[in-house]
């Protein structure tokens, strides 16, 4: 994260089917405590997230490089975590759109990204951004994520959820009056 933070160290294979495994665990147990829903939270900087961005993801192998490369992994954990979830429950995936940096997600890829998840299964694209490095350069405001769940939504052709800065009543009916998104988060 910073210069202040340990570096990581590339994952092996090994790694990699130990926490997807990991993921498909947390799933049943999803199931078993009876949530109607989950998300595979692929924004933020966490571990997943880290393999779609190219500020952090240098990898020179095949999870590295252009946006199908690095959406493999990502893709591999949400197709296992698909297939232990039951057909009729919902899934969703959320998304960092953009790092706020020139060097990261680019719009392009943002919407690559959304359609590949959709076309592996998911059933909404939660569309956050940016807490993947501290050099980004976010501009916040009055549903600032809004406009990029937007894009995603309206290029990708793909159900989306507006969150970031959606505080009243007004903003949600706006949103989905004007088919910005198909839900929206209270925040």
């Amino acid at each position: 994260w910073s210069e202040r933070n340990a570096t990581p160290r590339e994952m092996t294979r090994d790694d990699m089917d130990r926490v997807k495994a990991d993921f498909v665990r947390a799933t049943l147990m999803g199931e078993h405590a009876g949530f109607d829903m989950i998300e595979l939270h692929c924004g933020h900087g966490y571990l997943v997230s880290s393999f779609l961005t190219p500020i952090s993801n240098h990898r020179t192998d095949a999870y590295g490089g252009s946006v199908e490369n690095r959406l493999r992994f990502p893709l591999e954990v949400f197709e296992a975590m698909r297939a232990a979830w039951p057909a009729h429950k919902q899934m969703s995936v959320r998304i960092s759109a953009t790092d706020w940096h020139e060097d990261g997600l680019s719009e392009k890829d943002s919407i690559t990204i959304a359609r590949a998840f959709a076309q592996a299964g998911a059933d909404l694209i939660d569309v956050s951004a940016g807490q993947t490095t501290p050099d980004a350069r976010p501009v916040y405001g009055r549903m600032f994520q809004t406009p990029f769940c937007d894009r995603i939504r309206n290029e990708a052709n793909v159900r989306t959820m507006a969150v970031g800065n959606i505080f009243e009543p007004d903003h949600v009916n706006s949103i989905l009056a004007a088919g910005r998104a198909d839900l929206c988060a209270l925040a």
